[in-house]
């Protein structure tokens, strides 16, 4: 059997991650709150002062994170299928092997979107298939139920694209009973993996089959979607019901006035004073930081969506890269 946490006892590793994560969201909103102190007030001594004491603290507490995943040796993903082809708890190779495909094209494309933006296109990047490898190490009955594992690689402050990845697969599959999220995580995935997610739907009302996933992140949160026959071609007919315009990269110049690096979150002010919100990609993450309360160019993915029932649309935006601002910029966006 593989092991989870290697080195620690898994319920100890759990509580500590938990109490960690709940540590550092207490910090992140107070450097929010002083940073908009200190863009307010420039020469403000105590927020600065402030500031410096918080991050150190931060930075403190994402080595210990740090030092805790580095236990973290596996994720486990429990698939079951369900239906009268599964009734004597075997499978058709063919038939599995599809939908073990579609699940993995599904699970890469969404590490991909969070990662670099939704619009991505051509091949998947070597790295992130690297991190999103779906290991598929034993089978029990249950009508077919089957063992899944992923091996997480860990950053410098103990995130992981494929625990990442498998908290915005079940955030998808779960938003398919919710009309405005499904939208949103439409808008902040892309085309790509609603496609993938699409087909994992046909192949499942294909076979008149039912599913149930199961996963406990790091922290000992649990994970649970099933669709059963019966409700999978209402999921399909879900996703038919909207339509994505894929813009142009955009960019504007303002001011980054709320980020969230735990939820991946932003809060972006442009100097016509409209505010824009959305999803921060993993690639400018790591600028979060030197660029808050300060003047600079922020560049978006922007995905509108359009409900085909109501007429009703929105844009998504994901925010892929910063720039510095420049001294007296035009604030304009790319043409549509």
């Amino acid at each position: 059997m593989i092991s989870l946490w290697e080195g620690i006892d898994s319920e100890t590793a759990s509580q500590m991650l938990r109490g960690l994560n709940r540590r550092l969201s207490e910090l992140e909103k107070a450097i929010e709150v002083q940073s908009t102190a200190l863009s307010q007030s420039p020469e403000s001594f105590s927020a600065q002062l402030s500031i410096k004491s918080l991050t150190s603290l931060q930075s403190r507490l994402q080595t210990e994170k740090v030092e805790l995943v580095e236990h973290r040796k596996a994720e486990r993903l429990i698939a079951s299928l369900k239906g009268r082809q599964f009734q004597d708890h075997t499978a058709s190779i063919g038939e599995l092997g599809v939908f073990l495909i579609r699940l993995q094209k599904l699970y890469s494309s969404i590490a991909q979107a969070i990662t670099t933006g939704p619009k991505k296109r051509g091949p998947i990047s070597r790295d992130i298939i690297n991190q999103t490898t779906l290991r598929f190490a034993d089978a029990f009955p249950g009508s077919f139920g089957m063992e899944i594992f992923i091996k997480p690689q860990f950053d410098e402050i103990g995130e992981s694209v494929a625990v990442t990845s498998l908290q915005t697969l079940f955030g998808l599959l779960a938003s398919t009973s919710r009309e405005k999220e499904f939208a949103r995580l439409s808008g902040e995935l892309g085309q790509r993996s609603m496609g993938h997610l699409r087909h994992v739907l046909d192949n499942l009302s294909r076979e008149s089959s039912g599913i149930e996933l199961c996963w406990s992140d790091p922290s000992g949160t649990q994970y649970t979607w099933c669709a059963d026959k019966e409700e999978v071609p209402a999921l399909r007919e879900r996703i038919q019901q909207y339509s994505q315009r894929v813009y142009e990269e955009r960019r504007f110049e303002g001011f980054l006035t709320g980020a969230s690096l735990l939820r991946n979150r932003f809060e972006f002010f442009r100097l016509d004073k409209t505010v824009i919100e959305g999803k921060i990609a993993r690639a400018a993450r790591l600028k979060i930081r030197d660029v808050f309360g300060r003047r600079c160019i922020a560049v978006f993915d922007q995905i509108e969506i359009t409900d085909r029932v109501t007429r009703d649309r929105k844009s998504f935006y994901t925010l892929i890269d910063i720039l510095p601002g420049t001294a007296n910029p035009p604030d304009t966006g790319s043409k549509k």
